[in-house]
């Protein structure tokens, strides 16, 4: 039997059908499969997917494989691989993940199935785990009676299949804080609103919808388009507000919805974009329905794209650093704060909010940081025996980065290969990162120290337990957080408070830099309650490395006449 040996594979849809052509030259039967839907798919000549028949045809059976091998496949992304007996025959199966980006850039998830037809084995006994289980207990949900999720999956294809001159809907529907319902009132009333709500959702659809339980609190419906659906859902939303009548708690659910335009996109996806709608107004407590529209698509597409591209963008050194220059009291440049951008090679800048968040939601923002951190280094390597050597450069540590990389060592290691002593490099942490798993974090920074680092704790008074940290972590630096800075200007309070927190600072044996200076009476006020070092707009912007040491330069001249 021929082996694909790769545990997922990735095309276009130009590339899958040539790729599909040579497996077949490979194998008696090469398909892709969808798995949620168990049906054939296949990918046309101008990208658009096509539904076939229910993948289980091939066996002459009349429901989905109990415990199948393509299902396990595509949602683990490892290659599997079987023997079945079918009816006397022997077929030895394939299963590969397979990511497909569709014409309009969607990533589409599906399988890639590689079967070679045995031997007939006269008297076979059939697969148990194929023929034992029966279509309603592998498609509804045991404890509400209505579908589950892979029986919405296939039950919604062939509605669509049935019906293809009617516009449908597929909904989203989320119970708010359901974990409270389970703490407050027993797991029996937690098992009873779920029953209810699946008996109201299940009235709601008719003859002519379907609903189905997704998950623990989660629901998925497809109804056909009418003109009075928000009016019909907020009568139902009103249902569910019943169930509980508590003046500690309020049922309250929310729906997203999408209106399918193509029937032949995936189940799969069009659920995905019902559920983007309904993440807009999660915990909104006046907004019970939202529309999912072109902008949502627009935004999971750059980030698909932020995410799948950010590999190669790395490696291509389209990641750099800009410098926000620290400045003391008497005007001079001690150092900077490191802050990454993102330059496409046309020269585009892509600001940080239009990615920062996607990889910190996707984990690779670790990845990111230790890039930053070796443009760091080797830049200060880069300065040994010039005019900039006395500089130094803090970078920054997010919560992340103490789960995914050993922080302390990975400092070291880059100090040592670029041979720059560990006080050039300041190690800036913030708050919220200390507070999470404080006894390994004060572990790292006694490390750190140790070996000579300058730590800094960033965004001082974000969080709620600052004086906390101040007590249990011995840091070098504390750097107010701006957003602080703009409430206490010209304000008696906030300047009680910052001349408490700078003097309280300093006899903690710790340095102070305010940062957010915007304005001179900003830096006036600051120095008067005490600080001392300071970076913000005031000063300069984050720039790049040319344009810091150049603003060096001129800042030598200017000081020295």
């Amino acid at each position: 039997m021929e082996t694909i040996t790769k545990q997922m594979l990735e095309y276009t849809w130009k590339s899958v059908n040539p790729a599909l052509d040579t497996m077949r030259n490979m194998f008696d039967l090469a398909r892709l499969v969808d798995a949620e839907e168990c049906r054939e798919i296949s990918v046309s000549e101008n990208g658009a997917l096509q539904f076939g028949r229910a993948c289980y045809a091939v066996w002459n059976a009349d429901h989905r494989c109990a415990n199948c091998t393509s299902y396990q496949s595509c949602h683990t992304h490892q290659r599997k691989s079987r023997v079945e007996y079918f009816d006397g025959k022997e077929y030895q199966i394939q299963s590969v993940p397979v990511q497909i980006t569709l014409a309009d850039e969607t990533v589409y998830s599906c399988n890639l199935e590689l079967i070679n037809f045995g031997e007939s084995m006269e008297g076979a006994e059939t697969s148990k785990n194929t023929r034992e289980t029966t279509g309603y207990i592998s498609t509804h949900d045991k404890m509400t009676g209505i579908l589950n999720w892979d029986g919405f999956c296939k039950q919604v294809r062939s509605l669509m299949m049935e019906h293809p001159s009617k516009t449908y809907l597929i909904l989203s529907a989320n119970i708010q804080n359901f974990k409270l319902v389970n703490s407050l009132f027993g797991r029996n009333i937690g098992e009873y609103v779920l029953i209810e709500i699946s008996d109201i959702l299940k009235e709601f659809c008719g003859a002519e919808g379907l609903a189905a339980r997704t998950g623990g609190d989660t629901f998925s419906v497809c109804i056909p388009k009418t003109e009075d659906v928000e009016k019909r859902l907020m009568t139902r939303i009103s249902q569910v507000r019943s169930l509980i009548e508590s003046p500690s708690y309020h049922l309250n659910i929310h729906f997203g919805i999408y209106e399918v335009v193509d029937p032949n996109i995936p189940i799969s996806i069009m659920s995905d974009r019902a559920y983007m709608a309904l993440q807009t107004i999660r915990g909104n407590r006046e907004k019970n329905i939202a529309w999912f529209n072109e902008v949502m698509l627009k935004n999971v597409l750059h980030e698909q794209k932020v995410i799948s591209d950010f590999e190669n963008n790395l490696r291509s050194g389209q990641f750099v650093i800009y410098l926000q220059p620290q400045v003391s009291a008497q005007g001079k440049i001690e150092g900077a704060e490191c802050l990454v951008r993102w330059i496409l090679p046309e020269g585009k800048m892509i600001p940080p909010l239009e990615f920062i968040g996607i990889l910190e939601q996707s984990d690779l923002i670790a990845a990111l940081d230790k890039y930053v951190w070796e443009l760091a280094a080797k830049q200060l390597s880069l300065w040994k025996g010039t005019e900039y050597q006395d500089m130094y450069l803090s970078v920054n540590v997010s919560p992340q980065d103490f789960y995914y990389v050993d922080v302390a060592n990975t400092m070291l290691a880059l100090c040592k290969q670029y041979d720059i002593p560990p006080k050039k490099l300041h190690v800036e942490i913030t708050e919220t990162a200390l507070a999470d798993e404080t006894q390994n974090n004060r572990q790292t920074i006694e490390l750190l120290q140790k070996e000579g680092f300058i730590v800094e704790i960033d965004d001082f008074g974000k969080g709620s337990s600052s004086l906390s940290l101040l007590k249990d972590i011995k840091a070098d630096v504390l750097k107010i957080d701006m957003g602080f800075l703009r409430q206490s200007e010209n304000n008696v309070r906030g300047n009680i408070i910052l001349e408490m927190v700078i003097d309280m600072a300093k006899r903690l044996n710790m340095e102070v830099i305010s940062e957010g200076v915007e304005t001179e009476g900003q830096l006036k006020n600051l120095t008067e309650l005490g600080c001392h070092m300071f970076q913000g707009y005031y000063f300069s912007k984050p720039i790049p490395v040319a344009a810091f040491e150049e603003m060096i330069k001129d800042s030598y001249v200017n000081n020295n006449g």
